[in-house]
């Protein structure tokens, strides 16, 4: 079974993801996880964004003459969300060829739950690094309606080849680390996260992809956020009060991206009980990069909760310069094997 981790050493793991062009064959078939719940709010935004003149997508008083009665989604925005939500399984994916087919088979809505499942139809012919894969794509509502199909070809690197998985050691063999369950029909589901029993005091985590900042959502999130401090958007300001010849981002914009950061491992949490010991190094600016890690403190079981436990875990991270920029200790509440909403919610 595939799994979601390389073992670097007795205690330390790294996060990876994808399958090589070679772990591919005919007949196979993939649920992705997590789905996405799409908005109106979204539907708009995509819309205007791409200067789409329908305007059955954002006049909800002329869509509720049609026979849709609100708005429709975007159909782009669909087809966007299936590759998005699939990106786990073909992550070593070098790029996209062709799409044979895209057929639109049901109405999508704001407030809508969409989900991916991929059947590899056929495993074609490799060139130097890279094979091809077609893929045909499912994408279901939240009453399990389809609402599209298409048929893709994807190239994907072969074993040893990718640019940054290539050189990896092999997997880890941990049976709590799989990047897949197997369902009663043989297919692969994805999973998302360790369970409590999984993690033990001394494990270290590495996680994938590294973070890097970009003075787009540096600005966006200061203004969502009310952080209106000239500081973070007015470069005058910045130089002639701060002296910087550039913007920083704010700090609170930086702590989001490293803890969001280590929802891959952490992904079963309950809730996060809160931070300690928090440390950030200096201003942080766009393009600073970040290689974040995680190690477990401590593990026990609620005692008031016994379907979950307790973990205690410290996290850093890294520069492009591997100076330790930020840290900070955190305390969560972790489902325990077999708890929790995944059934129900199929996960």
């Amino acid at each position: 079974m595939y799994s979601a981790y390389a073992q670097l050493s007795e205690t330390r793991f790294l996060e990876i993801y994808g399958l090589n062009f070679e772990e591919f064959s005919e007949g196979q078939v993939f649920h992705h996880r997590p789905g996405l719940t799409v908005s109106q709010q979204d539907n708009a935004q995509e819309a205007l964004d791409t200067f789409n003149a329908a305007m059955l997508h954002y006049d909800g008083h002329y869509a509720a003459q049609t026979e849709f009665k609100k708005p429709l989604v975007v159909s782009t925005l669909t087809l966007q969300r299936i590759f998005g939500m699939s990106w786990k399984t073909f992550a070593r994916k070098d790029r996209i060829v062709a799409i044979e087919e895209i057929t639109m088979t049901a109405p999508v809505f704001g407030g809508d739950t969409l989900y991916c499942t991929s059947k590899i139809i056929s495993v074609g012919h490799t060139a130097g690094n890279t094979g091809t894969v077609t893929v045909k794509a499912s994408c279901t509502n939240q009453e399990g309606v389809e609402v599209a199909a298409l048929t893709y070809t994807l190239t994907i690197f072969k074993k040893g080849k990718h640019p940054v998985w290539g050189n990896l050691p092999g997997s880890c063999s941990n049976p709590w680390f799989l990047a897949y369950h197997k369902r009663e029909d043989g297919s692969l589901q994805e999973t998302t996260g360790i369970f409590f029993e999984g993690f033990a005091k001394g494990q270290v985590f590495e996680h994938r992809p590294q973070i890097t900042l970009h003075p787009s959502s540096m600005l966006q999130h200061a203004a969502q956020n009310m952080q209106w401090h000239p500081l973070y958007h007015n470069p005058e300001f910045a130089r002639q009060t701060y002296g910087r010849d550039r913007l920083p981002a704010c700090e609170l914009h930086v702590l989001s991206l490293i803890t969001a950061a280590t929802t891959t491992t952490f992904g079963r949490v309950v809730a996060n009980l809160g931070w300690t010991d928090t440390k950030l190094s200096r201003h942080f600016y766009t393009q600073d990069r970040f290689r974040v890690e995680s190690e477990v403190l401590a593990a026990r079981a609620s005692h008031s909760r016994p379907d979950q436990g307790i973990l205690t875990i410290k996290t850093v991270a890294r520069d492009q310069n591997e100076e330790e920029a930020v840290s900070f200790i955190r305390t969560l509440l972790v489902y325990r094997e077999d708890k929790g909403p995944y059934s129900a919610a199929g996960y």
